[in-house]
């Protein structure tokens, strides 16, 4: 694939992506299978926050991109449950734009963190994401695959966007979609 066919792939992927951010279904609204996949697409944070976690696991230096992957749905799965069945935490809505914003500089900046520290921020990133996804959403059997399968596809889209990025040597661009991520990440929080 060319450089410019590279840029017009990711590009067409940024402005695909929903332009509500926080256009989540309400609490407990929904605990179909469809309620579980649509929610993650439900606002831009969830979307940026999934994806970038596959783009930096893949740029980050991540000898097993889909490792952190799977740190990612299962700490975010625990913590949708917790949320759904206990007590909710404070306002999250911060914390979920902070995940964005973190995301987005790791990518800007090409940090790099070995298997150990990318787990544990990965996992504190899912776990601020399971939360919102259990309090808007519940925490059924079905309304928990769809959840996972959405999820599932937006960390591989992000692996095969930072791989794509690598071999087609796009770092710069890669960065400053990074930039562009914490971005929205601030302007989330602002809103």
């Amino acid at each position: 694939m060319t450089r410019t066919a590279a840029r017009i792939a990711l590009t067409g992927l940024v402005l695909a992506l929903p332009t509500a951010a926080l256009a989540h279904v309400g609490a407990g609204q929904g605990s179909s299978f469809a309620a579980g996949a649509m929610h993650p697409l439900s606002g831009v944070d969830h979307v940026l926050a999934a994806f970038a976690v596959g783009v930096w696991a893949m740029l980050g230096g991540a000898r097993r991109p889909l490792l952190l992957s799977a740190v990612y749905m299962t700490a975010m799965l625990g913590a949708t449950v917790l949320a759904a069945t206990s007590t909710p935490l404070p306002p999250i809505e911060p914390a979920v734009a902070a995940t964005v914003i973190s995301l987005g500089l790791l990518i800007a900046f090409s940090i790099r963190a070995d298997a150990v520290l990318g787990g544990m921020l990965v996992a504190l990133f899912a776990i601020v994401h399971g939360h919102a996804h259990g309090a808007e959403g519940g925490a059924g059997p079905s309304y928990l695959a769809g959840l996972l399968l959405t999820t599932a596809a937006l960390l591989l889209a992000g692996i095969g966007a930072g791989r794509l990025a690598t071999v087609t040597d796009q770092s710069a661009f890669a960065r400053l979609a990074g930039a562009i991520t914490a971005a929205v990440g601030g302007w989330i929080l602002i809103v």
